[in-house]
């Protein structure tokens, strides 16, 4: 009976032939023909179980304890690919929610770590330390979760795996959300949503879209989120899923109130109330209570949102500082709605507490601004006035953020397709990897082919390392070139001036942008508009100094970085590229297009790390703006 060699083969002998005498090919296809490859695979009894597993598909506590109860009855150290898959297994199944548990996490995770058998599985150690931030992310420690996911997000790729680059960013995305740093949060979820979809993980999928649609609602755009959420609630819904269902409808309840739609938003939190109610789930009913009160308070439903946070304080300990943090707050506001505002003070202190732990920006300008109002209406008019103070500081710190976060957005929509390639090429190089490791496991028994076959993969491995290499050199300086102007982009341009403000020398910035850019997209479009960033780039580096450095850093942002100037110099170059960029000629783009940009300068000074000399650019910048445009200001 002939035998019929898989396409993978087929592409190795036409390779071989190629590059060895024929004979050599002809035993080679002779030694496939009669060897395992060609006929049925074996399959791992485990497979199944460890996919279900690993699949995101909720399954109750006692179908979660016997599947995991079978693998480890079954699973010994000896069978190591299958044992290091357990340990993870175990790690991510352990719950997060439960502060017990969560430390129990903790040591199994450090205790595995510590192995010498989990330490031969780079890909292990990486999940296992992505698991651990999970854990440190509940736990409250944000900055160690942050940390791990950074850590894990690196080896990923560095690994070229799809799936734990899919979750690290995944994460970290959702951290980035919730801590309010939009832009880089929709840049890794976008990311994670492409690689769950060509890896066909529906369900992961599902979650991470969820994740997406947070963001755009946290980002001040609700009815975008409200449209993924109702598509979600129907997919949840439809596979049966009621608690992630619940969860979405928990997440259209505070899209709706941000919309001001606030009796639309009581009757989802009811609903979702009511299911946790039946499931007679108190922790969860407790974390719906908190955001039901705030909802009642908007109402002037005091006594019912009294009512739903005296059950939830039962529950939410301060360890769950983002349901504690606003369950806090709401107290202060309801003591002092209700003329009781010495009352107030210690729920506005943990609360305070709470939100700094988290580092969440967006709850504290609530906060400041109720605090303000507390210590007015006490007569202390000068904590009101620091209350006040902190809240504007906070505030306008928001918006610029949040301005500088919507253009980055507004790039990272339009530039899926450059992920969409990225992502891809790790499918494919991942698809590869499992190729060769299923030949390896199907040819154990040719051992009188082992060196042969030994011969043929480490040239063909030393073919593509070099191959490889070329090309991750060549994908290195593009993950450091802003695609449109060709100059630094943000990350390469900090990194640079990080290095120079180490250096101890004098050293200036320039942080320029055009002015009322927004007008000529809108009146000539966006291809007009790149083109005008990419003269403003050529612009900008042609009267630039050979050792000055030109970065983009945002939409139509751009920091110069100047080595060795002092402020007057810098100055004095900073007028002399505003004055250029507003008697340059810009018909050959457009016929009406004029451009003028507004810059701030400041050099080293007392500061003690480069964000600070940073910032105080930025606030030199915005000096400009206030000035009229077109001029430079220094600081």
């Amino acid at each position: 009976m002939a035998h019929r060699l898989p396409p993978l083969q087929v592409k190795s002998v036409i390779a071989l032939c190629k590059h060895f005498p024929l004979w050599i090919a002809f035993t080679y296809i002779i030694l496939l023909s009669f060897s395992p490859i060609s006929r049925a695979e074996e399959t791992d009894p485990f497979l199944e179980t460890f996919e279900l597993l690993e699949s995101g598909k909720l399954l109750s506590a006692d179908e979660l304890k016997v599947k995991l109860d079978y693998l480890k009855a079954n699973i010994n150290a000896d069978d190591t690919s299958n044992y290091q898959r357990l340990q993870r297994a175990l790690c991510w199944n352990i719950d997060a929610f439960n502060p017990d548990k969560r430390d129990e996490g903790l040591t199994f995770v450090q205790q595995q770590l510590e192995s010498e058998l989990i330490k031969q599985s780079a890909e292990t150690v990486a999940d296992l330390m992505l698991c651990r931030g999970w854990f440190y992310q509940f736990s409250g420690e944000v900055s160690l979760a942050l940390d791990e996911y950074n850590k894990v997000v690196a080896k990923a790729y560095q690994l070229e795996s799809p799936r734990l680059i899919a979750d690290a960013r995944g994460l970290r995305g959702a951290m980035y959300s919730f801590q309010g740093n939009y832009a880089s949060a929709l840049e890794d979820l976008l990311t994670a949503q492409q690689l769950y979809e060509s890896l066909n993980l529906e369900i992961w999928s599902r979650y991470n879209l969820a994740e997406i649609a947070t963001s755009y609602r946290r980002f001040g755009d609700p009815q975008t989120a409200i449209k993924y959420y109702d598509k979600l609630v129907t997919q949840f819904t439809h596979s049966g899923d009621l608690e992630l269902a619940t969860g979405i409808t928990t997440e259209m309840a505070i899209a709706l109130e941000e919309l001001g739609e606030n009796e639309a938003a009581l009757e989802k939190y009811l609903q979702s109330y009511d299911y946790w109610h039946q499931e007679e789930d108190e922790l969860a009913m407790s974390f719906v209570s908190v955001n039901l009160a705030g909802t009642l308070i908007k109402l002037q439903r005091l006594d019912e949102a009294s009512k739903y946070l005296n059950f939830a304080q039962k529950h939410v300990l301060s360890s769950e500082e983002a349901f504690y943090s606003f369950m806090m707050l709401f107290r202060a506001q309801i003591s002092f709605l209700n003329n009781q505002s010495q009352q107030a003070l210690p729920f506005i202190e943990e609360s305070e507490a709470a939100f700094n732990r988290v580092k969440n920006s967006r709850g504290l300008t609530q906060l400041y601004m109720l605090k303000s109002q507390i210590y007015a209406d006490l007569l202390n008019w000068e904590l009101a006035y620091h209350s006040l103070e902190q809240y504007i500081r906070l505030h306008n710190e928001l918006d610029i953020k949040q301005q500088s976060h919507r253009t980055t957005e507004m790039r990272t929509r339009f530039n899926t397709k450059q992920v969409e390639s990225e992502n891809t090429l790790l499918i494919e190089k991942q698809e590869i990897k499992e190729r060769e490791l299923k030949i390896l496991q199907q040819n154990r028994y040719l051992q009188f082919t082992v060196i042969f076959l030994a011969l043929i993969v480490i040239i063909n491995i030393s073919f593509f390392a070099y191959k490889q290499a070329k090309k991750s050199k060549l994908l290195e300086v593009l993950a450091l070139t802003d695609h449109l102007t060709q100059l630094p982009n943000r990350r390469h341009t900090y990194t640079l001036g990080e290095q120079l403000f180490a250096e101890k020398a004098p050293l200036s910035l320039i942080l320029f942008d055009a002015d009322y850019f927004k007008k000529i997209n809108d009146l000539f479009g966006h291809d007009i508009g790149d083109q005008a960033l990419i003269a403003l780039a050529n612009i900008s580096s042609s009267i630039m100094r050979s050792s000055d450095l030109v970065g983009r850093v945002g939409g139509e942002e751009f920091l110069v970085i100047l080595p060795n100037t002092e402020l007057q110099q810098a100055r004095e170059i900073a007028e002399r590229l505003v004055k250029a960029i507003a008697q340059s000629d810009f018909s050959h783009i457009e016929d009406k297009l004029a451009m003028t940009i507004s810059a701030g300068v400041a050099s080293r000074d007392q500061d003690k790390h480069f964000s600070e000399l940073l910032q105080r650019t930025d606030s030199a910048l915005y000096q400009a703006k206030s000035d009229g445009r077109n001029c430079a200001k220094s600081v």
